[in-house]
């Protein structure tokens, strides 16, 4: 029995791929004909293993249920992020037959596979170019045969992958597309309208234990862990994060439902490594000038904890007047204002004539007044913070994260942002946005600890460039 097992090990690890076991959605993928077909599914379900398999099944000419192209054959991977991407490819790595690979096809634990463009050779010509859509990689002109596409790309990316196979099948035939996602992150609201006219193929993929049971096997995820999974997720994306269903528009709806009576506690924090945050947005309407003051336990940086101390809030009025009111905050919280990692909103208006003007020089000019700093000689900054795509979205989610773990915290004394908690709603568009009266207490917290509890997030800056 021993030596049996140890033999069956060995081919394991020699060829992974025979033994993948697909659950019922990716089999339906991994099935399907059609030229551009889609995974859609919740998160954690296995879509990117099956798009593993459908890469290495067409690159190698060993698709179990299809008739491919013979290889050798170009296939592209495009994914969102480089640290998306390394996950990627060690899934690939893994799954793949190691007698495969070309021998100058080298991959290193942690890194992915060597080139500053990875590239997987495989002995039989076979080639697979793994992008990245964020970094404003360059794409070869070429034709290809399969495209695999992990997590959603913006409409313009889309049309020119779509491009890119149109010749790229074998005798000139048009290539395929696959593409596994979950419904989050992007505007795919093209993609839902291609496959409500039938030109995309859609197989759903749902966060449950049937949809998750590989065949011939047991369970692997259990209802209590996909319950557990389903509350930290915020209300506006958890039907898309769980079933895979569109998030075209958003609901309107309390968001931090998570938030509880019994985290407004006026009891000192414990002792830990704290990080003290203030985090600022302006604004010269009533109750639109907001400090938040804010004390983030980092002993591992994986699961935070978050304290909030205090509040100011105000309209319009002069810098000098926002500078002592915040200046005294800190002092009555006995924290020192160069001990703290200070955020603010970009610069702020106001009125027509520029009479409700805001901004963080300003603020830093006026604590310099303050406190007779010399010009540009104030000991800390005011760091404006960075608004990419789906900021609002992404700092509300990883604070309803935090909630849901029961591991944050707000002083009584912050009477307005404890009412914006439990009433703040996320709006259609910007200018909805602005004329929401919750919004500035909630714009200023997620200035203040996000920038901390997200220490590791590079802000995606590029498109794909295509030549």
């Amino acid at each position: 029995m021993a030596k049996s097992m140890r033999r069956l090990k060995g081919r394991a690890d020699k060829n992974p791929l025979i033994y993948f076991c697909p659950t019922p959605p990716q089999e339906a993928f991994l099935k399907d004909k059609s030229k551009i077909k889609l995974l859609l599914g919740g998160n954690q379900v296995g879509k990117t293993m099956a798009q593993c398999a459908e890469l290495l099944h067409r690159c190698l000419g060993t698709h179990p249920y299809l008739k491919t192209d013979p290889p050798p054959i170009t296939a592209f991977l495009i994914t969102h992020s480089h640290m998306q991407s390394v996950t990627i490819q060690e899934k690939l790595y893994e799954m793949t037959p190691k007698e495969s690979f070309h021998p100058d096809c080298e991959f290193v634990p942690g890194k992915g596979f060597r080139g500053i463009h990875p590239i997987v050779r495989f002995n039989n010509g076979s080639i697979i170019h793994i992008k990245t859509a964020n970094q404003g990689l360059g794409l070869a002109s070429a034709t290809i045969s399969y495209v695999g596409i992990d997590e959603p790309v913006n409409q313009f990316i889309w049309g020119e992958l779509v491009a890119r196979v149109l010749r790229g099948g074998a005798g000139g035939s048009t290539g395929t597309i696959g593409i596994t996602m979950t419904p989050v992150g992007q505007d795919v609201e093209y993609l839902q309208k291609l496959v409500e006219a039938g030109q995309v193929s859609c197989h759903k993929a749902p966060l449950t234990v049937e949809a998750t049971t590989p065949k011939f096997c047991d369970p692997i995820i259990k209802q209590e862990q996909i319950d557990r999974i389903t509350a930290t997720y915020l209300p506006i994306d958890r039907e898309a994060r769980i079933h895979g269903d569109w998030n075209v528009g958003i609901p309107e709806g309390r968001i931090f439902d998570c938030f509880t009576d019994d985290m407004i506690s006026s009891a000192p924090a414990p002792k830990g490594n704290y990080q003290f945050a203030i985090g600022i947005d302006h604004g010269s309407t009533p109750n639109s000038q907001v400090a938040i003051l804010a004390a983030v336990e980092m002993s591992d940086p994986q699961n935070p904890w978050i304290y909030i101390l205090d509040e100011y809030v105000s309209g319009a009025a002069p810098p000098e007047a926002h500078a002592r009111a915040i200046l005294e905050m800190c002092k009555r919280n006995h924290i020192q204002p160069a001990a703290c990692r200070w955020t603010g909103d970009n610069i702020h208006y106001g009125k027509a004539n520029n009479s409700g003007k805001m901004s963080n020089s300003l603020l830093m000019r006026a604590f310099e007044n303050i406190m007779r700093f010399p010009s540009g000689n104030l000991p800390w900054r005011i760091r404006t913070i960075r608004k990419p795509r789906y900021s609002v979205y992404y700092g509300a989610a990883m604070i309803h994260s935090i909630q849901a773990r029961k591991q944050f915290f707000i002083s009584p004394k912050c009477e307005r942002l404890i009412l914006s908690l439990q009433r703040w709603t996320m709006k259609r568009n910007q200018s909805a946005r602005s004329k929401d009266e919750w919004g500035h207490c909630i714009d200023a917290l997620r200035y203040c600890v996000v920038p901390i509890i997200d220490y590791k997030h590079i802000t995606p800056a590029h498109k794909i460039r295509m030549y």
